[in-house]
């Protein structure tokens, strides 16, 4: 259970979970969850859906009138989180834009304390939600869209088109987001710094869970495909070398054929605005596009050298919140 979770505050989050946003389209999706849930599962690896919360109260002291709350989830390894939920959806409260703009200048301080560098943020574009987190300091760095499969192709064989990642395909992968990715996207996720400075590849490719594969042409890579299994759903990611279109196909294919045992259930992808290679070869397979996500991320000035996923030992002291917020972590 959360260490600094209240009875208040699951109540808050009872009531109000069902007039929230849900950011994480991906983990709801593979993993279908409340809220409530979230806040009191345990960390991962023994959950794949919990989440800090932070309770916006109009007294904090005496936890009178709650007014929101806020989700995030860290990154594994990294000084980076996402936020994943937040409450009230600003068609249900007329003071949910100045609830929002509390929310989330809250979390910057809360995650920019314990060394955080990054906060990110995925939201439907186009609407009003995008346009509160800019005016609260986010920028967008790259467009994303998702698509589905419901039905999938029949008699769907097993094949061996693609092979399973190993360590030493680690560098060329690095090399090769390097070599094509923008550059405004590589600092927004911390893969470059501006003085020049590159990260990992766990960092980039292997951050989205699931497992890795491979495809190669002529003994060189071609393309690559990450998988992830979940309880509703599936999940998937390709890369596609942009000198290689003619491989989407073969790409997919091998993706798609990797499932030949498992349960039906619905497949997404996901593709950046400049990862264009296999838009086509997915909507041949049956995948049909769902909506466009804004990829957001706000920098924070870091205040501590503390990691971000570092617990607070239970009776250590901790900095004191603000008047009007009430922190919980996991």
């Amino acid at each position: 259970m959360p260490r600094w979770l209240s009875l208040d505050d699951l109540i808050v989050i009872r009531r109000l979970q069902s007039r929230g946003v849900q950011l994480d389209l991906e983990r709801s999706a593979l993993w279908p969850h409340t809220a409530l849930q979230a806040a009191l599962s345990p960390r991962p690896p023994l959950s794949m859906i919990s989440a800090e919360t932070i309770v916006l109260y109009a007294n904090a002291a005496r936890r009178t009138h709650a007014l929101g709350f806020l989700q995030t989830r860290g990154r594994r390894g990294r000084p980076e989180a996402d936020i994943v939920y937040i409450a009230p959806a600003l068609d249900s409260d007329d003071d949910a834009v100045s609830i929002w703009y509390r929310l989330l200048a809250e979390c910057a301080q809360e995650i920019g304390g314990r060394g955080g560098q990054r906060l990110f943020a995925q939201v439907t574009s186009g609407n009003g939600v995008e346009e509160v987190f800019r005016q609260a300091g986010f920028s967008i760095y790259a467009r994303e869209d998702v698509y589905r499969l419901t039905e999938w192709p029949p008699n769907l064989p097993k094949t061996k088109l693609l092979r399973h990642q190993r360590a030493r395909d680690g560098w060329t992968l690095l090399r090769l987001y390097a070599q094509f990715t923008p550059r405004p996207v590589q600092i927004a996720e911390g893969m470059l710094s501006p003085e020049g400075h590159g990260g990992k590849m766990g960092d980039w490719w292997d951050q989205s869970g699931g497992s890795g594969y491979i495809l190669e042409a002529e003994n060189e890579l071609a393309g690559a495909a990450r998988v992830r299994r979940g309880r509703a759903a599936y999940w998937m990611r390709f890369w596609l070398h942009p000198q290689s279109p003619e491989q989407g196909e073969t790409l997919v294919r091998g993706a798609l054929s990797l499932l030949w045992a498992a349960p039906r259930y619905p497949i997404y992808c996901s593709v950046r605005d400049y990862e264009s290679g296999v838009r086509n070869d997915l909507e041949a397979f049956g995948f049909r596009y769902v909506l466009t996500r804004s990829l957001l991320v706000k920098h924070i000035t870091v205040r501590a050298k503390e990691s971000l996923l570092r617990l607070m030992p239970a009776l250590e002291k901790r900095p004191e919140p603000a008047t009007s917020v009430s922190h919980h972590t996991q």
